[in-house]
């Protein structure tokens, strides 16, 4: 059985929709969903945060080393900056390249493939004399259904079972959101520290579980009302259209809950059959 989606977004109060620059894509066929924070410091981030969602939709990466994955996704990018009808400034800053988020989700039927094992430890003398054998923790894969996701930046994802929080991912605290997130680049010279920083995750899934991908803005605001003992993700299930999802994100802005930030949400449950 495939899962229902539903995607709800809003620009910057004062911005309008040609202004967004998060982004997001899904395949309910693929069971692949992506999301993307564009950063509104750099130029054309609106098209860069688009091509990393899609084609995670499309073909994610195979793991955490993402170069060869962006190499085609940085080519795309240089192609679509109208280089020559830019001033010399606008385009100094264009070559520095564009910025943004990246949080991919997969949902699989089969247990996802289990992590390369680690390499095994060193063996003193007085251990090799002795016999003494050290011991690899076995490694853990789930067993049936299972999920994967990947993660760059503060983008999060959250998985819910039972009326409880399950996983928060990869921020699960409010308190480590920043203003300098970790940024994949549309220059690859810029990706030298990011590269090794690219956080993945998996885990089993049972049917009725949901999963809900959101911008950094309203995961701020999920993680700060768990941690004050609220249910924040039974809020977000009752949104039915795109005025409730405006109607809300507006409410919370007044309130000053929610940072004033292009906000994406995206929920994922995967009903059982």
């Amino acid at each position: 059985m495939l899962p229902e989606v539903k995607t709800f977004w809003l620009p910057k109060q004062g911005n309008t929709a040609e202004e967004y620059e998060d982004a997001f894509s899904f395949s309910i066929s693929a069971r692949r969903f992506g999301m993307a924070d564009g950063a509104t410091e750099s130029s054309f981030a609106d098209i860069w945060a688009r091509r990393l969602a899609e084609s995670f939709a499309q073909t994610p990466p195979e793991g955490t080393d993402l170069d060869a994955w962006l190499g085609p996704l940085q080519a795309e990018w240089r192609s679509s900056v109208p280089w020559d009808r830019l001033p010399w400034f606008a385009e100094e800053k264009a070559k520095n390249g564009a910025f943004s988020t990246l949080l991919g989700l997969e949902l699989m039927s089969a247990p996802p493939p289990p992590p390369a094992p680690p390499p095994p430890p060193k063996v003193g003398f007085w251990a090799r004399l002795f016999g003494v054998t050290p011991q690899i923790a076995p490694v853990q894969v789930p067993e049936g259904p299972s999920w994967r996701a990947v993660s760059v930046g503060d983008s999060c994802l959250f998985q819910v079972r039972g009326d409880r929080l399950l996983r928060a991912f990869p921020n699960d605290k409010a308190e480590q959101f920043n203003a300098r997130p970790l940024l994949l680049c549309s220059n690859p010279s810029w990706n030298h520290t990011v590269r090794h920083a690219v956080k993945a995750v998996q885990g089993p899934r049972e049917p009725g579980d949901a999963f809900l991908l959101a911008t950094d803005a309203l995961s701020h605001w999920f993680l700060t009302q768990h941690e004050a003992g609220k249910k924040p993700w039974n809020v977000l299930f009752e949104l039915r259209a795109e005025s409730d999802f405006e109607s809300f994100v507006s409410i919370k802005r007044k309130e000053g809950n929610l940072k004033n930030d292009d906000t994406t949400l995206m929920v994922v449950r995967w009903q059982s059959a």
